[in-house]
């Protein structure tokens, strides 16, 4: 899987996505584990409706979404998983972050690398001012990287998404610039 750097990290290089990824992120968004907190993942994707409803979605114009692929290790050259900003609404200086990575990749600190510096990009390429996550309550894993990442729970919409067959609340999160530290201190916590 080729595809040039859009940004460089340390152990990652984070990079649109080509045609040969879909394959990966079919399997990915299908993957139980990941689509289990993720409502639009809730039904399978095949190639054909990945390409019909996803694909689209990743080469917006007002959207940010790169894949992150180790340049060392046990994954080296494989996409691990992706991390976004979309929609970007430059006029509010405003975008919605979003992140999942493949199951086989958990525990080695790839969510939180290429989210720091997807973050960093955001406010200081993008000149952001704002950017918002959610995560269901029952992530444990997506709210820690939120509040590791310096996000601040602004809230809880209850009973939002329905998810292993009950419904569950939505925790809201977000991120001004001036509450942003940077990829390096958010790395080094």
């Amino acid at each position: 899987m080729t595809g040039s750097t859009f940004i460089d990290c340390d152990r990652l290089d984070l990079r649109p996505a080509q045609e040969d990824d879909i394959e990966f992120l079919r399997e990915g968004v299908n993957h139980p584990q990941v689509r289990r907190y993720i409502s639009s993942f809730r039904t399978p994707y095949t190639d054909e409706r990945y390409r019909d409803e996803l694909w689209p979605m990743e080469h917006d114009e007002d959207t940010v979404s790169l894949l992150a692929v180790p340049n060392k290790g046990e994954f080296e050259d494989e996409p691990v998983g992706s991390v976004s900003l979309s929609p970007v609404l430059y006029t509010d200086g405003y975008a919605n972050f979003a992140v999942w990575f493949h199951p086989k990749a958990w525990g080695n600190g790839y969510a939180l690398e290429a989210s720091a510096h997807l973050i960093e990009y955001g406010f200081r390429d993008l000149r952001l001012h704002r950017l918002s996550a959610t995560a269901m309550a029952p992530n444990e894993a997506s709210r820690t990287l939120l509040e590791r990442l310096g996000f601040v729970h602004e809230g809880t919409a209850r009973e939002t998404q329905f998810a292993n067959g009950t419904y569950v609340d939505v925790e809201r999160y977000g991120l001004l610039i001036d509450e942003w530290t940077g990829p390096k201190e958010v790395l080094e916590r």
